[in-house]
């Protein structure tokens, strides 16, 4: 399988992301763009070419960095919602039945 060179693929990566790529996340990303389209060539076929061009490997490398960065954005507002439940004093769901049992009618409360 001959592969568009790299440095093209990142071209295309930056020209889809409309950012530079640091090289920290160049790396994991190509790799992982290699992969996919390993998988994507041996299960589909290579579309006379098409796949192994600058673009399709670059739209690859676009497409991890994008899920890498929403993955990273979750988790640091799960980090920050967590931070502030803390704070509210609601470290367990065993607050939350004594905060709920005493708003409710007891047949209610299970």
């Amino acid at each position: 399988m001959q592969l568009a060179p790299a440095a093209a693929a990142r071209d295309k990566a930056v020209s889809f992301l409309g950012v530079e790529i640091p090289d920290d996340l160049w790396e994991p990303a190509y790799q992982a763009a290699i992969r996919k389209l390993e998988y994507i060539v041996s299960h589909y076929g290579d579309l006379d070419g098409f796949r192994l061009g600058a673009s399709y490997l670059g739209k690859l490398a676009q497409e991890y960095l994008s899920a890498r960065a929403l993955s990273t954005f979750c988790a640091e507002k799960s980090a920050e919602k967590k931070t502030a439940s803390e704070e509210d004093g609601l470290h367990d769901t065993n607050s939350i039945s004594e905060i709920t049992s005493k708003c409710q009618p007891k047949e209610c409360v299970k």
